[in-house]
């Protein structure tokens, strides 16, 4: 039982496929990290253990300061969390590894989405990553069309969906790193996960 409380307080709450890309040894030791949309820091736990220089923004003021708090708490750490919009990222700097994790399925419609996803991709330097995680209709058919876009899934909530056409449009300045993978969970929504690098 310690062994699984150690695994969890040195990895935290974080994505398994981001998980998967450092257990293959894809991202350098001495990485630049964006967490765009990083809410609590869940994703951060390892990176900031392990010394990276890692930036998280969030709209959420009260989370930026839960994960800041956390932060602070790390003796290794070179994290920053600031508030901010994947709209439009505050920052000159371009970074080895961008990850955006159950952010972009909150798109408002399909020209929303690509303005969000053409920030990020300019955040990533050339042969840098990017690691997405959103809802999708990639390998399941469990959204029904509403407009924009945005798919009504069995769980209730209306949110906007990576497709196959979408997914061929942003892979276009992009090599695949990860292939993408769809998770469905419980018959209730889908999850595509894949990670991409840049020409």
């Amino acid at each position: 039982m310690n062994k699984i409380r150690d695994i969890n307080n040195y990895f935290g709450d974080m994505d398994l496929f981001l998980l998967d890309l450092i257990l293959k040894g894809k991202i350098p030791d001495n990485a630049r990290i964006l967490d765009a949309g990083c809410g609590e820091g869940r994703n951060a736990i390892y990176f900031i253990q392990e010394g990276y220089e890692y930036t998280g923004i969030d709209l959420d003021e009260s989370k930026i300061r839960l994960a800041q708090y956390m932060s602070n708490n790390i003796s290794t750490s070179k994290a920053t969390f600031k508030v901010g919009d994947i709209h439009q990222i505050d920052d000159q700097g371009t970074y080895d590894l961008v990850i955006c994790s159950r952010v972009l399925h909150f798109a408002e419609s399909g020209d929303d989405f690509f303005e969000m996803w053409s920030c990020l991709a300019e955040k990533v330097k050339p042969g840098g990553m990017i690691y997405i995680s959103m809802d999708s209709m990639i390998d399941n058919s469990l959204g029904k069309p509403v407009e924009n876009g945005r798919f009504e899934f069995p769980d209730g909530a209306v949110r906007f969906a990576i497709t196959e056409k979408i997914y061929a449009e942003i892979k276009k300045r992009f090599d695949l790193v990860e292939p993408l993978k769809t998770l469905v969970q419980n018959e209730t929504r889908a999850q595509s996960f894949f990670t991409l690098r840049k020409n």
